[in-house]
């Protein structure tokens, strides 16, 4: 036994600590509770445990939530950690409503300690497999559920592979099923035997738009609605694992924008510490390691050569420049040490341009990037249907 206090764990009432440190209950089944912070109580064979809801596979004990809570409790700063954590155990053992008991009225019905609430949402909220009727739609069989209502309803995964819970569409914004955790988790369709594309988008319905639009064969589609660095890194991780040279990401959202700059935050993840961004109030603030002279000569070039558009398309309605006009809409590149800053105006042509040179000198053995017409692929498909080219995903290739 690593420590004298971890021998409670198995009598600990978990569901009466909760309380007792003023976590309020979201829901209550026979098998599970739920708690604000995205705690989920259970009971094993082994006393109460629990999880949190982006990590499922992860179980922890009482004596973890009472460390947890004494860490961060500051109404007495004066004693040192074990010592408070001693004291609260000590006054606890002197309470009978702190240990489970045969009469408690805060029982659980046991379950195996791999148990994971989620994967009873489908019994628990009446969900049942979406039909799929299309054929081009079959690496979706299994990944889309619906309820009784046709409400479409998709599962994701965190890097574990365990399920943190369903999101569904409402009103053109995504909605999580009860206490769903997705920040840490994707979305992704089957895994057919022969790969030939990674498509990365924010939303299952926007990978089921692009799908209905390009009818691609031997392709895995991955969403990534929270970007940061644990989703990222699944991508990462899914990527190795199908062994392609490059994924195509074609983030989109309420506007052109919204989608430029969403590709920017995953690169920023992607390159973990060589690439760094900040939105601003007026501008996109970027900050990245040059590595090596050639790409950050031809950057720097692309850049200077929007700037001279935009000026030159200035002075088609001013005889006269106004500088400072000029240098607020203008992409500025400036070396700060070992790391180049860029600050780029929240115009949908600066960002785009940015992205473009970036991801063209520094991520194209990584990166395909590819854009529909209009805001996003759902309003794509509605207004042009199925596409009947034959270069598909080249025609939609991010170009300036």
């Amino acid at each position: 036994m690593k420590n004298k206090w971890r021998k409670f764990d198995e009598t600990l009432n978990l569901i009466f600590l909760m309380e007792h440190f003023g976590m309020e209950e979201q829901r209550k089944t026979n098998t599970y509770r739920t708690y604000s912070n995205g705690y989920i109580v259970i009971g094993t064979d082994l006393g109460h445990r629990y999880y949190r809801t982006s990590a499922p596979e992860k179980k922890l004990t009482p004596f973890d939530f009472i460390l947890e809570r004494i860490s961060r409790n500051e109404t007495n700063n004066t004693s040192g950690l074990w010592s408070r954590l001693d004291d609260f155990y000590t006054y606890i053992e002197k309470k009978p409503d702190f240990f489970l008991s045969d009469t408690s009225k805060n029982t659980l019905e046991t379950v195996a300690l791999d148990y994971n609430h989620f994967n009873d949402f489908e019994t628990e909220f009446s969900l049942t497999k979406h039909p799929i009727q299309s054929v081009g739609l079959q690496m979706f069989e299994n990944r889309v559920f619906e309820n009784s209502k046709g409400q479409l309803y998709f599962p994701y995964r965190n890097l574990a592979n365990n399920l943190t819970g369903y999101v569904t569409e409402n009103e053109g914004k995504l909605s999580l099923l009860a206490e769903s955790a997705i920040s840490e988790s994707v979305w992704f369709s089957e895994v057919p035997k022969t790969i030939k594309n990674l498509v990365v988008l924010r939303t299952p319905m926007e990978a089921l738009a692009f799908q209905k639009r390009f009818q691609l064969e031997d392709v895995i589609f991955l969403a990534l609605s929270d970007i940061n660095y644990s989703s990222s890194k699944i991508l990462i991780q899914i990527l190795k694992r199908t062994k392609l040279k490059k994924m195509v990401l074609s983030f989109t959202g309420s506007s052109k924008i919204e989608g430029y700059i969403q590709d920017l935050m995953l690169i920023s993840f992607i390159n973990d510490s060589r690439f760094l961004v900040r939105v601003d109030k007026d501008h996109l603030s970027v900050k990245f390691n040059p590595e090596g002279q050639k790409p950050l000569v031809k950057l720097h070039n692309e850049i200077l050569k929007y700037n001279g558009g935009l000026m030159k398309e200035y002075l088609k309605f001013n005889k006269i420049t106004d500088q400072s006009l000029l240098d607020r809409k203008s992409i500025v590149l400036n070396q700060e040490k070992e790391w180049v800053a860029c600050r780029i105006p929240y115009e949908v042509n600066a960002l785009r341009y940015f992205l473009w040179s970036y991801y063209r000198n520094y991520m194209h053995k990584i990166i395909e990037i590819v854009k529909p017409k209009n805001a996003n692929w759902t309003l794509e498909y509605e207004e042009n249907g199925a596409y009947k080219g034959t270069e598909k995903l080249k025609a939609f290739k991010m170009a300036v």
